[in-house]
């Protein structure tokens, strides 16, 4: 019986063993990663500290956009403005209209008095 747990014991050490040395391996596996991530690393910090970069000052064509967007909008507004519905008085004013009104205006007075008269002289 004591042989029974000392080969089980033996048979677990052995797992064990294997098993570590599994995660041995990938541990190196991984510290080799990284190692390689930091050389990589270093070569692209090397590349972009020589880099150089340089800036533009020049914006006069930013600024030429700029102007004819803003000049854009400036004649869309001014289009929408000047298309604004008149309403029926100005259209009334701005016609040939008003002389048609003053003579059915004075057609109808006319036709009033005339009605007037011949009820008060007629009807004698």
């Amino acid at each position: 019986m004591n042989e029974d747990k000392y080969e089980i014991l033996e048979l677990a050490v052995k797992e064990q063993a294997e098993e570590l040395t599994k995660l041995s391996q990938q541990t190196q596996d991984l510290i080799s990663i990284v190692n390689e991530f930091k050389g990589q690393l270093s070569n692209f910090s090397k590349k972009l500290d020589s880099q150089n970069i340089s800036v533009e000052n020049d914006t006069r064509p930013v600024q030429k956009i700029v102007d004819n967007a803003f000049l854009r909008i400036n004649f869309i507004i001014e289009d929408i403005l000047n298309k604004k519905q008149p309403n029926n008085l100005q259209v009334f004013f701005q016609s040939d209209a008003k002389k048609w009104a003053v003579i059915l205006v004075v057609t109808i007075i006319f036709l009033t008095y005339l009605y007037w008269f011949s009820l008060h002289y007629l009807g004698r």
